[in-house]
């Protein structure tokens, strides 16, 4: 691959990643579960509890700083059957908030201008699709996967402006929203609970904050691409760095459009945080800067899972953990070419599930991420315990006090999550449930089929494929 990513440009994956669009998206439902204050307890203590797993990862990508991220530690770690459940769940969340995001824009350019969309083709999971919708995520995946297929160099530079736009308009209405607001509307502060002693709305929106932070973890799929290989040094700093910022933006989010109109009011619209701007401050112009805003940050964090899916499955490929195909690059561009058709072919087909597939692919996400931080977090501990002598270029401080955080809120976050969803059904199968059974019994059947393809490469010549040592 080719050697031109900067440092910078993994701050703007990394925040670009993040932040996204999911703050514009389900923001309603985020400060309906916990209030504006409950929230940003949330918030505050999901992003300080994932410092010691960014840390973790920033580790592990000193020592093994290869295409792949977790592919690779679990790989060298674990094994191979870990390698290959770490880069299946990598690939199905990347993939799956590909199709978020190619639903999502149709949803947004049509707020952003009314009849768009179109007639209704469908109803599907209590949503409608339009015949809009379906040419603006076509239309948006091909944009996509035809930046991404010209080279890392096009992606990241639509990466970058894309992420300091959002950036851009986004402190227009939040400063907006602190100065005129009115700090009556952020009561009540906690909306209470059934469950969890009154407080199960913080922790059910704790339990998604794998999903709202989890974008950090794109950086290591591109570290093979670092055009300074001394710039890995600067890891750690990076990772914290993309943490706070996000976790800066969403708090000031929060407090601006709860500021902005009175709980009722604000939950009544279905994109609250527009909704509230426009008809706080009399300006539809401001709802539509808010709905810009997050048109650009859906590009930002579209294009940045795209990148990493394609990096996920060229990594897979490559080791013969799925089709050889997929580990093929472009040999003038250097883009892994199969691997981008495979992923924009899935986005299309994923567009006519429609918007109620939203939530469920959030609350997936956040229990797949969270397993992924078990890896990792876990991957250290054992790591260190091996007795390998390599040159770290970074270390979690103290001994493994840190670490063994990470492990256990990463244990915990996944339990949560799943308890999360089973709470909200009422006792019925959740279907975030029955995707995760769905996904769970495809890759073991996968598996067992693909034992011919993964017999062509032996287990030292995966290693160096892996760790691109030949």
């Amino acid at each position: 691959m080719h050697k031109t990513i900067k440092l910078r440009q993994l701050f703007t994956l990394g925040v670009g990643t993040i932040v996204g669009v999911a703050w514009l998206m389900v923001l309603g439902p985020v400060i309906a579960g916990a209030g504006p204050i409950g929230a940003v307890i949330a918030f505050i203590i999901g992003a300080v509890a994932m410092i010691p797993i960014a840390l973790c990862y920033a580790e592990l990508s000193g020592v093994l700083p290869h295409a792949g991220g977790e592919i690779v530690y679990a790989f060298e770690i674990f094994g191979t059957r870990l390698a290959y459940v770490a880069g299946l769940c990598l690939a199905f969340i990347y993939i799956i908030n590909c199709v978020f995001f190619a639903v999502s824009v149709g949803w947004l350019v049509n707020k952003l201008v009314p009849g768009i969309e179109g007639r209704t083709l469908y109803s599907l999971l209590n949503e409608r699709l339009h015949v809009g919708d379906l040419v603006i995520g076509t239309v948006g995946t091909l944009l996509i996967a035809v930046a991404n297929f010209r080279g890392v160099k096009t992606a990241t530079q639509l990466q970058d402006w894309a992420t300091y736009a959002l950036l851009c308009a986004s402190g227009i209405f939040i400063l907006t929203g602190l100065v005129s607001g009115d700090l009556h509307n952020l009561r009540p502060w906690f909306a209470h609970s059934d469950w969890g002693w009154g407080a199960g709305g913080v922790l059910g929106i704790l339990a998604v904050t794998p999903y709202f932070f989890g974008g950090f973890n794109t950086i290591p799929q591109a570290l093979g691409e670092l055009q300074n290989s001394k710039d890995r040094e600067k890891i750690a700093g990076l990772l914290v760095g993309c943490l706070m910022a996000s976790l800066v933006f969403y708090c000031l989010v929060l407090i601006a459009v709860s500021m902005a109109l009175p709980r009722d009011r604000l939950l009544s619209f279905d994109l609250p945080v527009a909704g509230a701007f426009a008809a706080a401050f009399a300006s539809k112009a401001l709802g539509n800067l808010v709905l810009l805003s997050g048109l650009v940050g859906l590009i930002a964090v579209w294009n940045a899972l795209f990148f990493a899916a394609t990096r996920v499955l060229y990594a897979l490929g490559r080791s013969y953990l799925l089709h050889p195909r997929l580990g093929v690059l472009d040999q003038r561009r250097g883009s892994p070419g199969a691997a981008i058709v495979l992923v924009a072919v899935l986005t299309l087909v994923g567009i006519v599930l429609g918007k109620g597939v939203l939530l469920p692919v959030v609350n997936v996400t956040s229990t797949l991420f969270a397993v992924m931080y078990l890896i990792v977090t876990a991957g250290v501990l054992r790591y260190r315990s091996s007795g390998a002598v390599v040159v770290r270029s970074y270390r979690v401080p103290g001994s493994t006090a840190l670490v063994w955080f990470g492990v256990v809120f990463s244990a915990y976050l996944v339990s949560l999550s799943l308890y999360q969803q089973y709470q909200t059904t009422t006792g019925r199968l959740p279907v975030e449930w029955a995707l995760l059974l769905a996904f769970a019994i495809a890759g073991v059947t996968f598996w067992h089929f693909s034992r011919a393809t993964r017999s062509r490469l032996s287990a030292t010549a995966r290693r160096q494929v892996i760790l691109e040592m030949s």
